[in-house]
């Protein structure tokens, strides 16, 4: 299968605690933002190497460097159906993100993915979350809810369960005029944040800031 390229972008990553969605929501209405799409459940193994050279990368802020993972959109992963494998490439021109189908997880979790940078990538992390979808002027933003962890040991998704104390915001934009009214307009806290490295610390390492 083909991959497909996405356009490079700027993205920002802000915590939401639970309280101040609804001021969050209320900011949204009065700018005029518009929902994209209804909200959906968000369900993603991530992999990594021996080494967990993507999750000390970012970390560092280490350009280029990437996030390797599978993704569909239910609760519960069908292991024998189609899912989505993506490469997300963060670099100093900016992020794009390239996407192919493939027809049995189940393989790809025993295998493992290869990669030219990084080697033998096995899954490490499952993150599960509800998203939705807003458009504000020429700005995309999406908000995380309900975020959880679990680990994967011996390719089998862990039944015990992490939740996140944050939810997150993800401000999308490819213009200057953009990135000015983020800065001017939007009144929430800004921090980096990755999903990723959150659930590596706390169940692996078993530390995280936040958590």
């Amino acid at each position: 299968n083909r991959f497909n390229y996405m356009s490079f972008r700027n993205e920002e990553k802000l915590r939401i605690v639970s309280g101040k969605i609804f001021d969050l929501k209320n900011w949204i209405n009065k700018n005029e933002g518009e929902t994209l799409f209804p909200q959906r459940t968000i369900n993603t193994i991530y992999f990594d190497n021996i080494e967990y050279s993507m999750y000390y990368n970012s970390i560092e802020g280490v350009l280029p460097r990437k996030k390797i993972r599978v993704r569909n959109y239910n609760k519960d992963f069908d292991f024998n159906g189609v899912t989505n494998h993506e490469v997300k490439i963060s670099s100093v021109e900016g992020r794009f993100k390239t996407s192919k189908k493939i027809s049995n997880l189940n393989s790809v979790l025993k295998l493992g993915l290869f990669d030219q940078n990084y080697g033998l990538c096995n899954p490490v992390l499952n993150v599960c979350y509800k998203r939705s979808y807003y458009k504000i002027k020429n700005i995309r933003l999406t908000l995380d809810e309900n975020i959880t962890y679990k680990r994967i040991l011996s390719n089998n998704i862990s039944k015990f369960t992490t939740y996140d104390n944050f939810n997150i915001v993800e401000l999308k934009y490819n213009s200057n005029r953009s990135i000015n009214y983020v800065k001017e307009s939007f009144p929430f806290e800004r921090a980096r944040f990755s999903k990723y490295c959150r659930g590596v610390e706390f169940l692996k390492f078993n530390y995280c800031n936040e958590l």
